[in-house]
């Protein structure tokens, strides 16, 4: 708990003299730019916002000098905290046969700035002017969005009381429940798909004011390849999903031909690129490496470099543009 009552105090662990402080969090919107993230493995284009200047650094300093001191994340959650990624997050579920997963609907989205003032205000104890304030700077478009520093942090805050009724709800049926940021994993020993547990979910984050995204919800059984944020498990061991690791050999072996000059089917990633491909691979299996290096040490690098120059060709990598550029089409 915060219980932050005074601006003048709020200011001091922000560094910030109070009128300065008052000042950035009335033109919030004027440190925030907005930006298109183009990802060529996503067919969808993201809004995501690049946070500048005074803001930023505000940010900055609430997240790791205010907030995260005092502030525990939810023990459910694996998705931006400490010592916990998509592996750990997998690992909850390793002793299951069977699992369902589902995405949260427009996520930050759904967190509006009344949401975002009530957790100040009630759940953290600021007065509130002070409650007031830090939703201004924690919120765009009055919603928690994509880019904010501290979005992952309050969102999580916001969701930890739906962990709380969903991992009940699931210990009372012999279940495991995780969460990865808007990712809801949920496993056990018996088939899951028409078990009711999807309604249940539903409903639950219905009272919350969240709704599920129906066209990602999945489930069967784990040892048949169910993914689990891009992960899968095989032999009770972590591993990338099949279609990835295929795709990835795929590259390494195309990259070859292109350093022998022989037929590309593309498409073009650089040295850089394809190496921190496998080394996320590895990163996840370390049983993948000797074949993962055996064929990065194959491709002809420097070969690699000239045909593409010869042939004009342009790197595959996810590009950040304005969102006023793309919607006007220049």
């Amino acid at each position: 708990m915060l219980r932050i009552r005074q601006v003048t105090h709020l200011a001091k662990l922000l560094e910030t003299p109070p009128e300065q402080l008052a000042v950035i969090a009335e033109s919030a919107s004027d440190y925030c730019e907005e930006l298109i993230l183009l990802d060529p493995a996503k067919p969808k284009p993201r809004e995501v916002l690049c946070i500048n200047g005074e803001l930023r650094r505000i940010q900055k300093l609430l997240l790791t000098k205010v907030l995260m001191p005092k502030l525990k994340p939810s023990r459910f959650n694996h998705g931006g905290v400490k010592k916990r990624h998509i592996k750990t997050n997998l690992a909850q579920h390793k002793s299951s046969r069977f699992a369902i997963t589902f995405d949260i609907a427009d996520f930050y989205p759904s967190i509006d700035r009344v949401r975002v003032y009530k957790l100040f205000a009630q759940r953290m104890a600021c007065s509130p002017d002070v409650a007031r304030l830090l939703t201004r700077v924690c919120t765009y478009d009055h919603h928690l969005a994509l880019g904010m520093i501290t979005s992952p942090f309050l969102a999580d805050q916001i969701v930890a009381g739906i962990d709380g009724r969903i991992a009940g709800a699931c210990s009372r049926l012999g279940l495991t429940y995780s969460r990865y940021v808007d990712d809801l994993t949920i496993s056990g020993h018996f088939d899951l798909e028409s078990s009711g547990i999807e309604a249940m979910v539903a409903k639950i984050l219905r009272d919350h004011g969240f709704r599920l995204n129906i066209h990602k919800t999945d489930a069967g059984r784990l040892s048949d390849g169910l993914s689990i944020t891009k992960l899968r498990l095989r032999n009770g061991q972590p591993d990338v999903e099949r279609t990835y690791l295929s795709e990835l050999k795929r590259l390494l072996k195309d990259a070859a031909a292109l350093g022998r000059n022989e037929p590309f089917e593309g498409p073009y990633y650089t040295r850089d690129q394809l190496v921190a491909k496998v080394r996320h691979v590895c990163w996840i299996n370390p049983r993948r490496a000797t074949e993962l290096k055996r064929l990065i040490r194959a491709v002809p690098w420097r070969g690699v470099k000239a045909n593409a120059l010869a042939k004009g060709l342009v790197a595959t990598k996810k590009r950040l543009l304005s969102n006023a550029t793309q919607s006007t089409g220049n």
